[in-house]
């Protein structure tokens, strides 16, 4: 598979060059959501230069967590399955998602609950009027902390490769969605007994506005069980 054979070719290079391959990765990962974002909210979509600092630091966290990813799957800790199988695929994207959603749900709540990481996390919550660019405005400690869950996740279970980008595309589409300024989600969204189920726009924007409620991200499933939703 291309990409079996492209993760291979980048074990002849050292370590500087992978860092730059990785870094301009993620530049260009950021810059498109930042480009999503100025096309969706042309007038919103601008960068506070108190903010500049922190958009930096997340690119090299995110840097620094794929360079880690890289080195685990060198040394085979991180394995990938590379079959076509469509069951495979499908499945494997579906538990990812579903793993990746409540561990980060988890995490996130006790970003605010826990005394000592409630300051860490308020950074983020400078944006109570959010666009794109709140996405990238974190602490790197909770950049780190949300890179490890994903390393350690995809380290104890083995995922198909095309489930894993599947999974990176749509976390990055709900990052850009989550942080829009106006929800761009149908009205029948929240009523419909399919979709009521998937969170919106409008559905992160209400955590922004009131902290200790909305703590997922894909789902709106974990607020219900735990009645922090509004």
């Amino acid at each position: 598979m291309i990409l079996e054979k492209w993760l291979n070719l980048l074990s002849y290079y050292d370590l500087f060059t992978i860092t730059v391959f990785f870094l301009i990765e993620n530049l260009l990962l950021m810059l498109l959501a930042i480009l999503i974002g100025k096309l969706i909210e042309p007038n919103i979509t601008k960068i506070k230069q108190s903010d500049i600092k922190w958009v930096i630091s997340t690119l090299i966290c995110n840097t620094i967590v794929t360079i880690i990813g890289y080195k685990l799957y060198q040394y085979q800790i991180i394995k990938i399955n590379f079959s076509t199988s469509f069951f495979t695929i499908v499945f494997d994207t579906l538990l990812l998602i579903f793993l990746m959603d409540f561990f980060m749900f988890c995490f996130h709540f006790l970003a605010h609950k826990l005394t000592w990481f409630r300051p860490i996390h308020q950074l983020h919550h400078t944006h109570i009027e959010t666009n794109v660019y709140s996405l990238f405005v974190l602490n790197p400690i909770e950049t780190l902390g949300f890179g490890t869950i994903w390393l350690i996740i995809i380290s104890i279970l083995e995922f198909n490769c095309v489930s894993i980008i599947l999974y990176l595309i749509l976390n990055l589409s709900y990052g850009i969605l989550g942080h829009l300024n106006k929800d761009i989600y149908p009205k029948f969204w929240n009523v419909n007994v399919v979709t009521k189920w998937i969170s919106t726009t409008q559905f992160h924007s209400n955590h922004h506005k009131n902290e200790s409620h909305n703590f997922g991200f894909y789902f709106t499933i974990w607020d219900k069980i735990f009645k922090t939703i509004i």
